[in-house]
């Protein structure tokens, strides 16, 4: 795996440098308890009227993800990624970053940065892992990415 260095972000990319200090602090987290700190706020956000989102179950796997099992209402949606960000902000800290890791998972670092906050940095690495998500998940993937397309660097 590639390092990640602060010295290779340009002094006037902000977000960049903020995700990269998340990136390295995210080692030096205590450990939390994700049950007490964010599953009430998972289960207040699926159960808001309106909200796509039914929660399954919660484990903390080995290696410390938090771990995260909910069906979504239109799994063929191209709004599943945003409801996804909507849900995982429900929990999220002063700094979060989210990954449509395949058709049925989604991967959020959050927390806060340490030179953000007196106390120690901390934050949780989550994993949506959408069930019941249907075949056309790869579609809707794909559609979420039309829809919000990434910049991609010229050279």
């Amino acid at each position: 795996m590639k390092s990640f260095g602060m010295s290779s972000v340009p002094a006037g990319d902000e977000p960049l440098r903020a995700l990269g200090e998340l990136a390295e602090q995210a080692a030096l987290w205590p450990g939390g308890n994700p049950e007490a700190e964010l599953l009430p706020r998972l289960r207040v956000a699926c159960n808001l009227p309106g909200s796509p989102w039914r929660l399954l179950g919660t484990e903390v796997q080995p290696d410390g993800v938090y771990a995260v099992d909910v069906v979504h209402s239109r799994p063929r949606s191209a709004a599943l990624f945003a409801d996804a960000i909507a849900l995982l902000a429900a929990v999220a800290g002063p700094v979060f970053f989210v990954r449509h890791a395949d058709a049925v998972t989604i991967d959020c670092v959050t927390g806060t940065l340490a030179r953000d906050t007196p106390e120690p940095a901390h934050g949780y690495t989550l994993r949506l892992r959408l069930r019941d998500a249907g075949t056309d998940s790869t579609r809707a993937r794909a559609a979420v990415r039309l829809v919000v397309p990434v910049p991609v660097s010229v050279r």
